[in-house]
Formats: C-alpha cells, sequence, structure tokens
C-alpha cells in the first residue's frame, strides 16, 4: 500500500465514526421535517398525503401567534441588553490586569456555572417581589443574565487579538470614546458581535426552563406553548412548528457563517 492510499484509509477511519456520530445527532432534528407535511391527526415520519395543512394551522392559532410573538419580543429584547451589556463589559475587562479580568470573569460566567433550575427559582422568588413574573420585561432582564456571558466570552476572545494601539493614536488625534469604537473598535471586532447577539437570540428564543417559572400565564412563549403541548396534548401540529424554528435558526445563522467565510477569504495568504 502507497503513502498516499495509506493516508486515505486514515482520513476515512476518523471520518466514518464522526459521520456516524453526526448523523446519529441529526437524524431526529431532520425527522420532524417531512413529518411536518402530515395532514392526518397521527404523527407520520413519511406522510401519506403531504400537505401544508399544519403550516396553515399554526398560522391561523391565535394562540400559537400570540406565543410567537412573546418569543420574538423577549428574544429581541434579550439580544439588545446582552449585547450592549456584554460587549461594555468585555471591553472593560480586557483593559484590566489578568488577575483582576479573572476574577470578573467568573463573576460574569457564574449564570452559566450555576444549575438551571437553580437560577429559575431564585429568579422566580426575587422577580415575584419585583412583579416582573408574569410580564415581557420580566423574560428579557432573565434571558438577558443568561445570554450576557456568551457575549463577554465571544467578545473578549476577539479583543484578546486587538491592538489598543490604535485606540491611543484614534484618541490622541481627537477622537472621543463613542467616536473611537465606532469607527476603530466595533469594524474589527463586528463579527464577533454580530455571532453573539444572534446566539443570545437564539439561545432566548429555546429557553424553556426559566420561561416556565417566569412567564406566568399571559406571557407564555413560543417553547412553553410547545411544552403545554407536549405535557398535555400530543398534537400533529408540532412537526410544523419545530420545523419552523429550525428553519429561523438556519436563516439566522447564514449571514454570520457567510460573513465569516468571506473575512477567511480576504485574509492574506487565504
Amino acid at each position: 500500500m502507497t503513502p498516499a492510499a495509506r493516508r486515505r484509509l486514515g482520513r476515512l477511519a476518523f471520518m466514518l465514526p464522526g459521520a456516524l456520530v453526526l448523523f446519529f445527532l441529526m437524524a431526529p432534528v431532520l425527522a420532524v421535517i417531512p413529518m411536518s407535511f402530515g395532514s392526518s391527526s397521527v404523527f407520520e415520519l413519511l406522510p401519506t398525503k403531504p400537505d401544508l395543512s399544519q403550516y396553515r394551522r399554526f398560522f391561523a392559532a391565535g394562540d400559537w401567534m400570540a406565543a410567537l410573538g412573546n418569543s420574538l419580543q423577549v428574544a429581541l429584547g434579550t439580544t439588545a441588553v446582552s449585547t450592549t451589556v456584554g460587549v461594555a463589559a468585555a471591553l472593560g475587562l480586557a483593559r484590566m490586569s489578568k488577575r483582576r479580568r479573572a476574577v470578573l470573569e467568573a463573576l460574569l460566567i457564574l449564570p452559566r456555572i450555576v444549575p438551571t433550575i437553580v437560577f429559575a427559582v431564585a429568579a422566580y422568588s426575587v422577580f415575584l417581589q419585583l412583579g416582573l413574573v408574569g410580564s415581557i420585561a420580566g423574560l428579557v432582564l432573565a434571558h438577558s443574565v443568561l445570554a450576557t456571558p456568551f457575549v463577554v466570552i465571544f467578545v473578549g476572545s476577539a479583543l484578546r487579538v486587538f491592538d489598543w494601539s490604535q485606540v491611543e493614536a484614534s484618541r490622541s488625534l481627537g477622537a472621543g470614546g463613542a467616536a473611537t469604537f465606532m469607527r476603530v473598535i466595533l469594524p474589527q471586532i463586528r463579527l464577533s458581535v454580530l455571532g453573539s447577539a444572534l446566539f443570545a437570540f437564539n439561545l432566548s428564543f429555546d429557553e424553556v426552563v426559566v420561561t416556565l417559572f417566569i412567564s406566568g400565564v399571559h406571557s407564555k412563549t413560543l417553547p412553553v406553548k410547545v411544552w403545554d403541548a407536549i405535557q398535555y396534548e400530543l398534537a400533529p401540529i408540532l412537526p410544523a412548528v419545530s420545523t419552523l424554528v429550525i428553519l429561523s435558526t438556519l436563516v439566522l445563522l447564514l449571514p454570520i457563517m457567510l460573513a465569516q467565510r468571506r473575512g477567511a477569504l480576504q485574509q492574506p495568504g487565504a
């Protein structure tokens, strides 16, 4: 056997287990797509008479549309709050000494270390006293606490390779802090900011445990509505809802993937 054939065989030996694991992880997700086109009152992996009746039923149902609207409001609010706070925190941490930065970073990511159910119970007890349980504002605040650590980590990783002498040059030329951030810092970390914002949106849109405690009766989000449907009524509309969530996630992630690929191609030597 030639060295080239051995290398191809070695790559195949590594790729095959990876492909099997990927198929194992993706199969349940992809299975809901054909199921969403079923027209019967029971689940069918391969529908006998495929149509769009479940999608029409979803968009015509007032309770599902209300849940979708709540999810979009909460996710957009969470994205705005967590991205703003996370970017500001990452900028502050980047200029600190290593010891102080390590301590503050540990405090900022603490909400992700604590089990979600523990945070949910604590948030419920606090928000109940503040009158935020059952409100969109309460959900935005709770989700922002969960999403901000990811923004800090993503943006902080980009700032670790940032040349801060550019900021000093900008300030020496008379630019203020806001102008320096918009013209010098943000253009170089925009992909990290955009990626963390999309991640925060997706995290908020998919959050169930904390939302179950905070949402109440009148602020149910789409994941909570799906959870209720699974608990009390295994309706055939669920695959259609799941398919829409999958497609929306792909639509959100596609721009950042294309931007990253374009940035990689524009690098010298790429």
